[in-house]
């Protein structure tokens, strides 16, 4: 008891000794966020700061705009910070970036200071362009460990780079947690192909490291930016109940092994490039997705609603490896140009031959309201070891060649928006309250996920994430 006395009253002065500090100029903020100590706060003064460099390395530092989405940085500003513990809250970036050339807007590291159990949230970068947009900046610049972004808006990018990178070493895992944040009219300025992904978490020399990064929560809308809306460049990553809406692009696992794509909502919203999850790789999970209006398949053998790739002879890393091990079961289907699911894509690169190796196709429900009439499955190049099981066909001229897709004929459907979807007998064939948990694949996806997503998760099969649930609270 004296022991806890003790520690409660350490804390309390602790606490206690902590400062906070009002400034209002740029210098007394570098300043202060490099002297303050521990638990103290750095409020910068309401108002615009042009050409703002802020860099700081400390422990366990609060620094926040004075009141939340009152403070503007304009032209060339950028953050940089390292250490341990820090939050950066509630500023907006906007009006600039003309001239940052190929320097980050934020980043997670003050030179060689990595951050480790920072927070950045209730940010907003807008339409911070570099004057020449094949110019590869990117905004937001994740290195370190543990590192959390909240509850930001990331609008109108334009210029090559990707939106948000995780940087890895090629060692350490990262265990990051990018959540309710939103991705907001993403867009191509220089008419190319690559690089201008809206979130990258690694790339191909670190594509083999174990990053066991968690994306969640997050809306991405109208980023038509390129094929990849994010890509995945690492190993055991989670993708949990974010939404796509609105996108000429999806979710490709591009790099990198061990995957979970669990609970996601994809609604193609009449995009003609729109599609859901394309897989290279080995070990990779997608379970309770729903797919919806995705009409991509038709244009591009990469974007069916999910497109398992052929790997190339003899890859490099910045190549295709072999699709091995992967398993699409218990996803919702619903008014997809068809084939939902396309097997052994490849284009035109020489050497991708390479079929997939054991894939599992089990239970996915797949419904078509508006009379398309093809095959549900796709064969491009035969695969090896092949399991299609339990999987359900409604739809007047949809169907399936393939035995382990049923088609059932007489069954008239009534589809609850989003929700759910019954029979004539009201039985219910699909709903947002069927979660699966695929017990034999637990390799896939993160090690570890924070609790406050778990319990938001809460036994729904996938999230539909609104605009008004994500981005900087005060803007909600």
């Amino acid at each position: 008891m004296k022991k806890i006395c003790l520690l409660i009253a350490i804390c309390a002065t602790f606490f206690a000794n902590a400062k906070t500090h009002l400034v209002g100029s740029i210098n007394e903020a570098n300043k202060l966020l490099n002297t303050a100590k521990p638990m103290d706060t750095v409020l910068l003064k309401d108002g615009t700061y042009k050409n703002a460099v802020i860099k700081f390395t400390n422990t366990s530092i609060l620094f926040a705009a004075e009141h939340p989405g009152k403070v503007f940085f304009e032209e060339n500003s950028t953050l940089s910070f390292g250490g341990e513990k820090n939050i950066v809250d509630g500023f907006i970036w906007q009006k600039g970036g003309k001239d940052l050339d190929t320097k980050s807007v934020i980043e997670f590291r003050n030179d060689t200071d990595i951050a480790n159990n920072c927070m950045l949230k209730n940010c907003a970068i807008i339409g911070y362009n570099t004057k020449d947009l094949n110019t590869d900046n990117k905004w937001v610049s994740v290195y370190g460990t543990f590192n959390r972004v909240s509850n930001c808006l990331l609008k109108d990018k334009f210029n090559r780079g990707a939106t948000l990178t995780v940087w890895l070493d090629g060692v350490t895992e990262a265990h990051h947690t990018i959540c309710y944040n939103y991705f907001l009219n993403r867009q191509n300025g220089p008419n190319v192909d690559n690089g201008l992904e809206s979130m990258r978490i690694g790339d191909s020399k670190t594509s083999f490291t174990n990053a066991h990064c968690v994306v969640a929560f997050n809306r991405f809308e109208q980023c038509d930016g390129e094929i990849e809306i994010i890509s995945n460049k690492s190993c055991h990553n989670s993708y949990l109940h974010n939404t796509f809406v609105n996108n000429d692009g999806g979710l490709t696992l591009r790099h990198g092994n061990n995957c979970l794509v669990d609970g996601n909502f994809f609604d193609g919203a009449g995009k003609e490039d729109s599609y859901g999850v394309r897989f290279i790789g080995e070990g990779h999970v997608a379970i309770n997705n729903y797919f919806y209006q995705l009409l991509g398949s038709p244009r591009n053998a990469f974007r069916s609603p999910v497109t398992i790739v052929n790997g190339l002879v003899n890859t490099p890393l910045n190549g295709y490896f072999q699709v091995r091990r992967a398993v699409i079961a218990q996803n919702i289907f619903v008014n997809n140009n068809l084939p939902n699911i396309r097997v052994g894509s490849f284009s035109n690169r020489e050497g991708m031959t390479v079929e997939p190796d054991t894939l599992l196709i089990e239970n996915n429900f797949m419904l078509d309201e508006n009379g398309a009439f093809k095959d549900v499955y796709e064969e491009r190049t035969k695969p090896k070891n092949i399991t299609i099981i339990n999987n359900t066909i409604i739809g007047k001229k949809m169907n399936s060649t393939n035995p382990g897709f049923k088609k059932l004929n007489e069954i008239q459907v009534k589809r609850d928006g989003f929700i759910s979807i019954k029979d004539n007998k009201n039985n219910v064939l699909a709903s947002i309250e069927q979660r699966i948990i695929l017990k034999n694949n637990l390799n896939a996806g993160a090690n570890w996920v924070d609790p406050v997503i778990v319990k938001a998760i809460n036994r729904k099969k996938y999230s539909i994430v609104a605009s008004n649930q994500v981005g900087p609270t005060w803007m909600q």
